[in-house]
């Protein structure tokens, strides 16, 4: 994929402070929005990929990002940092212990020296979230955002659903959250997170496979659930045609009516970055 830039005209670089930024980090790139809070739209996204195979490149890479994105080194209002990987674990909050987040970690992951252990709360599923980042990401980070939590690309989409969902009882609905060689997967049913996992794909039968062994295991009804893609998968590809063979409520996720959003945006389909634009709105 191209790198994107997207800019609304009513964007103004001397008027960060009154801003807040997104930003996205994975081996598939570093994607960032700002909301200009006082009008309630987003004015700017922005998208460098990457082709990454381990995480331990991703400083040198994301810090080319910000060598040439000047607004990345402004001061804003609120900063929120969402990191992708897949050595994560959830925790129910009744069954944690503070200083034990290393070893419930790597009790299913295998650990790696030169990367720190952070958690975060996932207050609507109440559960906390674990998961690894290189020490090196976490402290150029910190430098440039002090006051910033980082976050799991987990928690827009967990938190996001079961806000949506909230006062739906019986409802189900599985997303589906795409990165260039992997995918979330999340399941909710009203008020309650059922499922959070992430896998990686080669073809778009291990896509199928994945998805509907969780609908089998899950007892999911496939003509009643409701399949929610998001994230960088094309509107034509070939996934979204096998799903609608076996899944009869699958459609691509909107972004959310509550925030407006530059003109310039139309130029990608919605989907694309939908968890990107709702992580701020998660609290």
């Amino acid at each position: 994929m191209r790198d994107i830039c997207f800019i609304d005209k009513t964007f103004d670089s001397t008027q960060t402070s009154n801003y807040h930024l997104s930003v996205q980090i994975g081996l598939d790139g570093l994607y960032f929005t700002i909301l200009d809070l006082s009008k309630g739209k987003y004015i700017l996204l922005n998208g460098h990929h990457f082709f990454l195979k381990r995480p331990r490149l991703l400083l040198k890479h994301v810090r080319e990002v910000f060598e040439v994105e000047d607004v990345l080194n402004q001061t804003f209002k609120s900063v929120e940092i969402l990191y992708s990987t897949r050595k994560f674990t959830l925790v129910p909050q009744a069954f944690f212990k503070k200083g034990v987040e290393e070893k419930l970690l790597w009790f299913n992951n295998v650990e790696e020296r030169g990367f720190n252990v952070i958690k975060n709360l996932f207050t609507k599923a109440g559960a906390y979230c674990i998961f690894d980042i290189p020490e090196n990401l976490q402290s150029f980070l910190s430098e440039k955002f002090p006051k910033c939590e980082i976050k799991h690309t987990l928690y827009p989409l967990v938190e996001g659903a079961l806000k949506r969902n909230w006062s739906s009882a019986k409802k189900v609905q599985v997303y589906l959250n795409f990165f260039r060689d992997q995918f979330e997967l999340v399941v909710v049913k009203g008020s309650a997170l059922v499922y959070s996992n992430m896998f990686h794909y080669k073809t778009e039968r291990d896509i199928l496979y994945h998805v509907l062994f969780t609908f089998d295991q899950l007892k999911l009804a496939s003509d009643q659930s409701d399949l929610i893609l998001q994230g960088q998968l094309p509107q034509v590809s070939p996934v979204y045609h096998l799903f609608k063979k076996y899944v009869k409520l699958t459609s691509f996720a909107r972004l959310d009516t509550t925030y407006q959003y530059s003109y310039t945006f139309s130029q990608v389909p919605e989907h694309y970055y939908s968890t990107l634009l709702s992580v701020y709105k998660c609290e």
